[in-house]
């Protein structure tokens, strides 16, 4: 296993065993990241498309207002003092935030909240009314598509930090821990491999040494056998000469056999 990353284990079938269900737990993690940064890429460019909306949408109605606006100075003459005097202690537009959630990720969601355009005091009555509240409503869109562009722009930011975090743990899980993790596996089961072929040499090696003792033992009985049998030949045969003798003395004798 050199050259290749492994981790610090000691090789055994259980650790083998952890190795892979570590291995089966950061596959199905890559998955689920993989998916997720998939899902957060998708409304990245849903995001962007409708960025890009918005902001053509906002720079037409930008200068609808300003057109407007000129049009309403020249009808009713320059209000901009008046209406700053004659604002109210709370704020005509507001705006409400809340959170929601994109592939497990919270993002901010800003929203227009409070009273409409039509509840404003009004200014111009006199003179150039009509044309002072086409303003105000011109205005209050191109606020809108503002609230609008910095909710999508705020949620682009987060989704891009979140796709940046979750793109370096799916590519740290492939080229990093799915990697050192599968060489572990391979550097065990060699090891394993190794230490059975050992243990077969070894068992090959006492086998052929107990029978070369039991050949041995064989040999030696053999020889025993032999010695003992050739030790009673010639015991047979010193009875029979034994026999033999005194049968010839007791011919000459006459005393006949008497063995």
């Amino acid at each position: 296993m050199s050259g290749k990353k492994v981790l610090k284990v000691m090789p055994s079938r259980m650790t083998l065993q952890q190795m892979k269900q570590k291995y089966k737990g950061a596959k199905k993690g890559y998955d689920l990241l993989k998916k997720k940064a998939d899902a957060i890429k998708q409304f990245l460019q849903n995001i962007l498309r409708k960025i890009l909306t918005v902001k053509d949408r906002v720079g037409r109605l930008t200068q609808q207002a300003g057109v407007l606006h000129t049009k309403a100075i020249c009808f009713a003459g320059e209000f901009n003092n008046q209406v700053i005097q004659t604002a109210p202690n709370e704020a005509a537009f507001k705006v409400s935030a809340s959170e929601g959630n994109i592939a497990g990720v919270r993002i901010p969601i800003f929203e227009r909240a409070g009273n409409d355009v039509e509840n404003a005091q009004l200014v111009g009555l006199s003179s150039g009314g009509q044309q002072v509240n086409q303003c105000r409503k011109a205005y209050y869109a191109v606020m809108k598509d503002l609230v609008d562009l910095a909710s999508l722009k705020t949620q682009l930011v987060v989704l891009d930090d979140a796709f940046k975090v979750t793109n370096r743990r799916v590519n740290a899980l492939d080229y990093v821990v799915m990697p050192r993790i599968q060489n572990t596996i391979k550097y065990i089961q060699d090891e394993l491999d190794e230490l059975e072929r050992e243990e077969f040499s070894r068992l090959k090696k006492v086998k052929d040494l107990m029978e070369e003792k039991a050949k041995e033992a064989d040999e030696a009985l053999r020889k025993d056998m032999a010695a003992s049998k050739s030790a009673h030949s010639n015991t047979e045969s010193g009875k029979s000469m034994l026999a033999k003798s005194v049968n010839e003395y007791a011919d000459l004798a006459g005393l006949g056999d008497l063995m």
